[in-house]
């Protein structure tokens, strides 16, 4: 055949096929086991060697395992994985904030939840389920193509998706290589020859030995029956390789770090868009290339973005045994009671339907001429009584020898049996509501308890996802590097669900250095992964509304303004028709309250604005005025008041500072009166003994008078 000689190296080819006999031959029987468990669970319960011998001609499926199932489903959805990448240079927030918002993009695609939702159903089934991520061109109107991460579910992941039989963690990230089987018809084998290869080929030219070259044997056959089925693998490897990291700067000093393997793509426009090499860096990295092969050779072999195979796995429960993985889902301990049960169940239904009804028995004698009374039964017989003969014909009385047949028996223990059957199905699958906790009228925080009691159930099944979710992301960091290398706009989703567009590697002045600087750049940037399983943003909101309402009723009479904030806050968060206009309002309003920050710009517009061209009520501002009046006037009225009390004060304090300087002038006066009236009492004795040696020596007598005010002694 022509296209034969594009096929590549044969010993290539030889050498996957090697390796992945290796991973098919590993767990083999717990992958069969699990294949059993899928088809007991969804195509017959039936079709087993334990039941081949049975006589039961009715095999009835009674089936209590799929509500359990179902159960567990329900909480993995209702319980979402979140997801936050953080970024390990502290530098590169932007990075990680538009990373979250991508990712969460395509985490809501409908591939990605039919991905997830596949590999959830297969994974509480059989133990085992998975999906695969991938990139693709995608087309825009404006004639420009750029490159996109999607997700693909792998089906039946038990039988079809084989890691490195040497990988041992949960996620399988240490896996090196991988092969992911994909049946084709020789219609669709055909159409993807000419796809991968650009060769036509029809399914006449197809033969069977051409698929067992090269001459040997292998474990795996890649065709059944004659060319019905053709098997192409998907083989992932993953090595580690020595690369050369460029740092090139333009003449506006704008940088870029590119791998030496890649930068001969592009080197053509770096150069006229002035770029120079200034820097060298030699680094070790893994390489990761896609294989695609059939049984008679390679289509195609390329290397993809990321550095991690992008498969990724979730188990149902999981151990290691001997050095073999073990896995199982929650049919796998529920068959043994749900096929007892079936078959106790089909041979009742076969005892009451197959068994003969009580009839009366007679002699000939006793119906002879009445026979025709007794040839129709059920409901063609419309005769109110039968008759029967007393005397046969020679009217001799007849001996009445009338006997009921016996009802078949139910055999003993059948129905506790039957009990004990469905009370072992649920002990597996699921954990069943008590009788006390079906009043419908509990309240909500009792029914949350009770949730989250029951999610016990299923909360291995949570913490795999979570794992799986993890290795998924982290998947995804590493192909959105290279990718998104670009400057282009995107779609970003936030945690509320809200959708903006963010324009990649745009360019800012950064107000402190003066310099121009990248944001929003993925490239050259690595991240920490972090997940965790909790409610979905539906649930939490539902939940934060209830209890905004319930603290506001309570707040009223304490603080109406803060009530009022706690109402209008659940008003935001309120879903129906026609409430767009009424969420934005109250979200306005926040706003202007400073309760709430602006989340993107145009809220922050809208605040600024708002605040600039705020023009307040005249009534409003003249009851401001008069309270700022009123208030004056009591202040005034108080300064008056206090004023007058410490005129008081002070003159009180100077009335009796007065008094005591009077009383200490008073004192000091009388202590002079006191003295001087001595002296003068002295000095008039002195005197007077002058005055009467004088008047022995004058001719008469001459009287002294002493005047107070003068202080001193005068002439009479």
């Amino acid at each position: 055949m022509a296209y034969r000689e594009g096929f590549g190296d044969d010993d290539r080819c030889c050498d996957i096929k090697s390796a992945f006999d290796q991973n098919y031959e590993a767990n083999q029987e717990t992958r069969r086991r699990g294949a059993d468990d899928r088809v007991f669970a969804w195509v017959t319960q039936w079709d087993d060697t334990l039941l081949e011998d049975t006589e039961n001609a009715y095999r009835g499926e009674f089936n209590i395992i799929r509500k359990g199932t179902r159960h567990i489903i329900a909480d993995l959805r209702a319980n979402p994985v979140q997801v936050d990448f953080e970024p390990v240079d502290d530098q590169r927030e932007d990075g990680a904030e538009i990373l979250d918002g991508l990712y969460l993009t395509d985490d809501r695609r409908n591939t990605s939840l039919e991905a997830y939702d596949n590999a959830s159903l297969e994974a509480v089934d059989c133990g085992v389920g998975g999906w695969e991520l991938y990139t693709e061109y995608e087309s825009m109107r404006n004639g420009d193509s750029h490159q996109v991460i999607r997700r693909r579910p792998i089906y039946e992941a038990n039988n079809t998706s084989f890691p490195d039989s040497n990988a041992k963690r949960l996620d399988k990230s240490d896996a090196m290589n991988w092969g992911i089987l994909a049946p084709y018809s020789q219609t669709g084998y055909c159409r993807l020859v000419k796809e991968l290869m650009g060769e036509d080929v029809e399914p006449e030219e197809l033969s069977a030995e051409s698929f067992a070259q090269p001459e040997q044997s292998y474990v795996f056959p890649w065709i059944a029956g004659q060319l019905e089925t053709i098997y192409v693998c998907r083989w992932y490897e993953k090595e580690l390789v020595k690369d050369t990291v460029l740092t090139m700067e333009d003449s506006l000093g704008n940088v870029q770090q590119m791998l030496n393997s890649q930068v001969m793509e592009v080197l053509d426009d770096l150069l006229a868009a002035g770029y120079s090499i200034t820097n060298e860096k030699s680094i070790e990295r893994y390489k990761v290339t896609l294989t695609i092969l059939s049984g008679e050779g390679i289509l195609d072999e390329r290397e993809i973005a990321g550095d991690n195979i992008p498969v990724v796995h979730t188990y149902g429960e999981r151990t290691f045994i001997e050095g073999e993985e073990i896995w199982e889902g929650a049919v796998r301990l529920a068959k043994d009671p749900q096929r007892l049960r079936n078959f106790m169940l089909s041979y009742l239904a076969e005892i009451a339907t197959r068994s003969p009804r009580p009839k009366p028995m007679f002699t000939p004698e006793e119906v002879a001429g009445h026979e025709w009374m007794y040839d129709k039964s059920g409901a063609e017989n419309n005769y109110a009584y039968y008759l029967y003969n007393s005397i046969d014909a020679n009217g001799q009385p007849i001996e009445r020898t009338r006997e009921i047949m016996p009802r078949s028996e139910i055999p003993a223990g059948m129905m506790e049996l039957g009990m004990e059957t469905r009370q072992a199905v649920d002990d597996v699958v699921n954990p069943g509501i008590p009788q006390e906790f079906s009043d419908t009228d509990l309240s909500g925080k009792a029914m949350d308890i009770l949730t989250a009691r029951f999610d016990q159930q299923s909360i291995v099944y949570q913490q795999n996802m979570k794992h799986a979710k993890r290795y998924d992301a982290q998947v995804y960091a590493g192909m959105a590097t290279i990718v998104y290398d670009s400057p282009r706009t995107v779609t970003v989703t936030g945690r509320d669900g809200t959708r903006k567009q963010q324009q990649l590697q745009s360019t800012i002045l950064d107000q402190e250095s003066g310099e121009i600087r990248v944001i929003n750049d993925l490239t050259n940037s690595e991240f920490e992964v972090f997940a965790e399983v909790g409610q979905s943003y539906t649930s939490q909101k539902e939940k934060t509304r209830d209890h905004l309402e319930s603290m506001g009723e309570k707040m009223a009479v304490l603080d109406p303004q803060m009530a009022k904030i706690m109402m209008m806050q659940a008003m935001t968060l309120m879903d129906g028709v026609s409430l767009d206009g009424i969420r934005k309002y109250m979200k306005n309003q926040l706003l202007l309250a400073g309760v709430d920050e602006p989340e993107n710009e145009e809220e922050a517009q809208f605040v600024q604005q708002a605040q600039q061209n705020q023009q307040p009520d005249p009534m409003l501002v003249a009851a401001q005025a008069e309270a700022t009046k009123a208030e004056a006037d009591g202040m005034n009225a108080g300064t008056n008041q206090l004023k007058a009390q410490i005129d008081q004060f002070r003159a009180e304090t100077d009335r009796f500072e007065a008094e005591v300087k009077a009383e200490e002038s008073g004192s000091k006066i009388r202590l002079n009166d006191a003295k001087v009236t001595e002296a003068g009492t002295k000095s008039y004795a002195n005197l007077r003994g002058s005055a009467g040696q004088a008047a022995n020596d004058s001719p008469g007598p001459r009287r002294m008078k002493y005047d107070p005010g003068s202080r001193s002694l005068q002439g009479a």
